[in-house]
């Protein structure tokens, strides 16, 4: 019983309360892979703007963060297997530039991803912990926030859901 109790508890803090989170502002394009391009809080929701009509997965992240090297891969994979109908970004907030580009060479990862080097992102999506996966629909709108390493199946489950909406 105590166990079921902690991951309910779980379960509910790993979701956001930014429920009626909605990017705004001047389009903007996606930075190019390979780039790891420092940009606002602005230009983040700017990106977002621009990608209305596609689902997009945003995962944040940080080169000494753990979960955030396990779960590279499986996020990896999901790029190249939704490519063309859902986009991935990745934000790296808390750490160093040198270190993010070592990372994200290491895992190989072709997907887009910003530098938040003044936390302003971060601070925007009121983020609580490292990694976390936010899952916006084809309207922009925020539909899930993900505390912790994700799995597949709840990443194929999230996707699902944004992709009808």
């Amino acid at each position: 019983m105590l166990l079921a109790v902690a991951l309910t508890t779980a379960s509910c803090a790993a979701q956001s309360d930014l429920r009626d989170y909605k990017p705004a502002g001047p389009a903007r394009e996606l930075p190019p892979e390979g780039v790891l391009e420092e940009v606002s809080a602005a230009e983040f929701e700017g990106i977002l703007v621009g990608l209305r009509g596609t689902p997009v997965v945003v995962n944040v992240w940080a080169s000494w963060c753990g979960p955030c090297r396990a779960e590279m891969p499986l996020l990896q994979r999901a790029a190249r297997r939704y490519e063309g109908s859902v986009v991935f970004l990745g934000i790296n907030s808390r750490d160093d530039r040198g270190p993010a580009g070592d990372f994200l060479r290491r895992y190989k990862i072709t997907y887009p991803n910003v530098f938040d080097g003044s936390g302003a992102i971060r601070q925007r999506l009121q983020l609580r912990g490292f990694p976390t996966t936010y899952v916006f629909d084809r309207a922009g709108a925020l539909q899930s926030s993900l505390v912790g390493g994700i799995s597949e199946q709840t990443l194929a489950a999230q996707v699902r859901s944004a992709s009808r909406g």
